[in-house]
């Protein structure tokens, strides 16, 4: 039967399997490749990274938005030092457009929270959000009381 635990389980074979392909065209001898497609350099980065943010964001739910996709610059970073050492070019400007399609990626999901946000609490501002978020991870990262411990001194 298929349950949302088995898509997960799939969709990150599917994304490892992906992984793999796009380390191997961006570190192998096919320079030029998305060229005899009909894309530029940069448009190839920004449609990879696009989708590869939206597979992260599938194959770990529990992970939050912003951390995946700091993790998958981190990974564009790493291949453009890579690149660098297997004859290829590093540049600023492919780490740019990774970033765009990590941007893209995320986007839809920020600003379904904005509409959740503004139908919830039009009224409060951003600096209220933040101290709330603050004080919900306070409460989640505080140790718990041994078993049997009371919380009077004796």
């Amino acid at each position: 039967m298929l349950t949302p635990r088995r898509v997960v389980h799939i969709a990150r074979l599917i994304f490892l399997i992906g992984v793999v392909v796009l380390a191997v065209l961006v570190l192998g001898p096919f320079q030029g490749l998305e060229e005899r497609i009909g894309l530029s350099d940069k448009s190839a980065h920004v449609i990879a990274f696009y989708l590869l943010g939206v597979s992260a964001l599938a194959v770990a739910p529990k992970w939050r938005r912003t951390d995946l996709m700091l993790a998958l610059l981190g990974g564009g970073v790493l291949i453009e030092v890579l690149q660098g050492f297997t004859g290829r070019s590093m540049s600023l400007g492919d780490l740019g457009a990774d970033a765009l399609g990590l941007a893209a990626a995320a986007a839809p999901g920020f600003i379904e929270q904005l509409r959740r946000l503004a139908r919830r609490h039009p009224a409060r501002s951003c600096p209220e959000f933040a101290a709330r978020a603050r004080r919900r991870t306070r409460r989640a990262e505080a140790p718990a009381a041994p078993y049997g411990s009371s919380s009077m001194s004796q």
